[in-house]
């Protein structure tokens, strides 16, 4: 969580954890954002790929956090896994079967990474809130 998070809200993941962490996503955002319908897809899209990569390919999450700060939400999926180079989303192969969860959370929030946490990572992943201003040199480009 961060120092200038104005809502939190965390969850100790349990099985099964994409559907529990979606479910948990809805509500906070319904708490939250009662009228963010686009911004709540978004959101419950990229903390399902975020837990459904720790489900496949570590022992499952540890902890899935939500930080709304007004002008961007941060979702962060903390996993066991200590090794944090997850592929090139810009080496998507879009006629493969499966493979296609980065390349949306690339494609949906404005930054995204991995970071070294305890003995494992923390995948996080931002989100612009519709309404809000950002900084233009902070929107990355999307790659074509």
């Amino acid at each position: 969580m961060t120092g200038d998070a104005l809502s939190s809200r965390s969850q100790r993941a349990e099985p099964p954890p994409v559907r529990v962490g979606r479910a948990f996503t809805r509500h906070a955002l319904a708490d939250w954002r009662p009228d963010s319908s686009t911004t709540g897809d978004d959101a419950r899209l990229v903390a399902s790929e975020l837990l459904a990569n720790a489900v496949r390919h570590t022992a499952g999450p540890l902890a899935m956090d939500l930080d709304d700060d007004r002008s961007r939400l941060r979702i962060t999926v903390t996993d066991p896994r200590a090794d944090i180079t997850p592929p090139d989303p810009g080496s998507h192969q879009p006629a493969r079967i499966g493979g296609h969860g980065l390349f949306i959370v690339d494609r949906l929030a404005l930054h995204w990474g991995a970071f070294p946490e305890g003995c494992g990572k923390t995948v996080r992943a931002d989100l612009l809130l519709p309404g809000r201003a950002t900084d233009p040199a902070a929107a990355r480009p999307r790659s074509s």
